[in-house]
């Protein structure tokens, strides 16, 4: 199956309440059959209610799309960011269904929000 080439890729995903859920993006895409290859990801990730508040972004130079899986990944770096916390490593997952990421190597979290007692 061919595949096609696309300059300004945005695909968003909606709840089945119609609420927005995540938005990709990448400055190019091939778009293939079951996946999509994307350069610049930007995805924005919604807390999918009336709100639309976005929840978590994450960024990342190159990255494979497997919509029916629900996930998206990368072998180079990426850069998660949220109100409470930033990560970045090399080497992720993400997985949309589980809400769950998955970071390799040379993950380093720096945490916004204050942790009392941490070390108790």
């Amino acid at each position: 199956m061919a595949q096609t080439p696309v300059s300004q890729f945005r695909l968003p995903t909606f709840t089945k309440e119609g609420y927005r859920s995540m938005m990709l993006v990448g400055s190019e895409a091939i778009v293939g059959a079951t996946h999509i290859q994307l350069i610049d990801l930007n995805l924005t990730l919604f807390t999918g209610d009336q709100t639309n508040e976005v929840e978590t972004i994450i960024l990342s130079p190159l990255a494979s799309v497997n919509p029916g899986e629900g996930t998206v990944r990368g072998g180079a770096s990426v850069r998660i960011i949220r109100d409470d916390m930033e990560i970045t490593g090399r080497g992720w997952t993400y997985n949309h269904r589980e809400k769950k990421v998955s970071i390799l190597s040379s993950a380093r979290v720096v945490f916004r929000a204050q942790l009392p007692d941490i070390l108790k």
